[in-house]
């Protein structure tokens, strides 16, 4: 079994299981994975080595895509090289998420586990208001090599 963060060097890769419904969010930093629970992904695991995260089965794609997108973001602010494949980026999560993270100061000055480090929010109800995000994921959902 391989993740595409291993494949493509980077910290996590959030994306649509091909052939499948699923969205998958793969990274190997414990700060990370509590990001990702936080933003409503599933912890799955085949011992001794593999945990990966999923969505809940059940929520619509607009859902899916608000709740990858804000991983990403939030994963992004805190430091990590996150990517989320493009058809599971939402402008309006991105708007959302950029208002969150200035309002709780998130950065990857201050990671999840210093004293300084504010808690991950819950997911918060999106307003289509709220202003655009602090760096937006990368849509373009691999690199070559």
């Amino acid at each position: 079994m391989s993740f595409l963060h291993e494949e493509y060097g980077t910290d996590a890769e959030i994306y649509r299981k091909p052939f499948s419904n699923e969205v998958i969010a793969d990274c190997g930093d414990p700060h990370a994975h509590k990001v990702l629970v936080a933003c409503g992904f599933v912890k799955q695991t085949v011992p001794p080595h593999y945990v990966w995260h999923q969505l809940p089965d059940g929520l619509s794609q607009e859902e899916q895509a608000r709740r990858a997108t804000r991983a990403a973001c939030l994963l992004r602010a805190r430091g990590f090289d996150a990517n989320v494949a493009e058809d599971l980026v939402s402008e309006e999560a991105i708007a959302a998420v950029r208002d969150e993270v200035r309002r709780h100061r998130i950065s990857g000055a201050a990671s999840s586990s210093s004293p300084t480090a504010g808690p991950v929010a819950p997911p918060a109800r999106l307003d289509a208001t709220a202003s655009a995000a602090p760096a937006a994921p990368s849509t373009s959902a691999h690199r070559s090599r």
